[in-house]
């Protein structure tokens, strides 16, 4: 009798540890962990903008702040915010995080204010700064690839070309 109450007892404990190693995991709560403590591990005391973006100013600009159509070209690094780079247009910070690719051009990357071909993050983010600015934006995921991953990108607005189709 003690034999097999001891193997239930042992079976209904495997059963709740088991519970518990498939219990789900809440992604967006996880994901807002990893955005504060990423802003707490590197002193980031600023709000967040109204959509979530967390906008730091690194070096303030002195040239034209672009509007939406108009062309910027931008030097950027993005990285995960444990730190791992995994994408830049800037050859030495490639190399140097192993990224490096030949068949890549490693040049400043040009593109429209506002295009769908960008994230949102980096849209908006780009939108408050101004020519010759340096800026680090934590994005959300909903601002970026929606998969629960937030990301840090940091940019330099090198050139603003002011769109002249949409004046009048």
């Amino acid at each position: 009798m003690i034999k097999k109450t001891g193997l239930f007892i042992l079976l209904i404990m495997l059963g709740l540890i088991n519970q518990q190693c498939l219990k789900p995991v809440d992604y967006a709560q996880k994901e807002q962990e990893d955005i504060r403590n990423f802003l707490i591990n590197n002193n980031i005391t600023v709000e967040p903008t109204e959509s979530g973006l967390y906008y730091i100013e690194d070096e303030v600009g002195t040239g034209k702040q672009p509007v939406t159509n108009d062309t910027v070209t931008i030097n950027y690094i993005t990285y995960q915010l444990s730190g791992l780079v995994i994408d830049t247009n800037i050859e030495s910070v490639a190399i140097q995080n192993d990224i490096w690719q030949e068949d890549r051009s490693y040049t400043p990357f040009s593109f429209a204010l506002g295009s769908d071909m960008i994230i949102k993050g980096v849209n908006e983010g780009i939108s408050y700064m101004r020519e010759g600015g340096k800026a680090t934006l934590v994005i959300p995921s909903k601002l970026a690839y929606n998969d629960y991953q937030p990301l840090a990108f940091y940019v330099e607005l090198l050139k603003v070309k002011h769109d002249t189709t949409s004046v009048k």
